[in-house]
């Protein structure tokens, strides 16, 4: 025996449907309007304005980035990885942070990519002789080694993390490293001291390291 519906009833079940696959395409829509792109996640790391200059000081086409991780996801797995550190160990994983790609009108592209480690130099080994020649020391915190070869900077900081072994900061700085097709040191400068004061911030590294805005020479 077959049951029927009331036109009432019908009507109402279609307009439920309809106003559940609204919301359901609105909530995609929103979450995928708010998930931001590969090219807005570099600029969180680097600064969006630093990234803007960088990409037209070298005249290529539209860029490409790749950024797995936000800042605050790249900081708690640095920070899982503190923690779980032990004097002697020399295990340290580099995590790219952001890569961007700009193609070349000859063919090719131009890169600028950033990454950052735990490091296996200490910061009392930079005041040895070997290593003195290569890194500035920027203040008590920080310091500086600029390639002379290919256009690579990296920046070493003591960053303490609590619950952290007592001779982590010493012992395992935060090295942070910008590599470029060749920028001018007005480009290539923001965009280290950006991303070190923002995983800095993440970490809220004890210690209170403070990185100046003037690195580079």
């Amino acid at each position: 025996m077959k049951r029927s519906f009331p036109a009432s009833v019908m009507t109402g079940f279609v307009l439920c449907a309809l106003v559940l696959a609204g919301c359901s395409g609105k909530s995609a829509a929103g979450k995928k309007a708010h998930s931001p792109t590969s090219l807005q996640v570099c600029g969180q790391f680097l600064g969006a304005e630093n990234v803007r200059r960088a990409v037209d000081a070298v005249d290529g086409g539209d860029a490409n980035a790749t950024a797995r991780n936000s800042p605050d996801r790249l900081a708690a797995a640095l920070t899982l990885e503190a923690k779980k550190w032990s004097l002697g160990d020399l295990l340290y994983y580099p995590h790219h942070a952001c890569r961007i790609d700009i193609p070349a009108e000859s063919g090719g592209a131009y890169v600028i990519e950033a990454e950052v480690k735990w490091s296996v130099l200490a910061i009392d080994s930079m005041r040895e002789p070997k290593y003195a020649k290569s890194w500035r020391q920027v203040n008590d915190q920080v310091f500086v080694e600029q390639e002379p070869g290919p256009p690579i900077v990296s920046l070493l900081v003591a960053c303490g993390i609590p619950g952290a072994a007592s001779e982590q900061e010493a012992e395992l700085p935060l090295q942070m490293t910008i590599m470029d097709p060749g920028l001018g040191v007005e480009q290539r400068q923001p965009l280290l001291s950006t991303f070190a004061r923002t995983l800095v911030d993440e970490l809220a590294c004890t210690g209170d390291p403070v990185v100046p805005a003037q690195l580079l020479r």
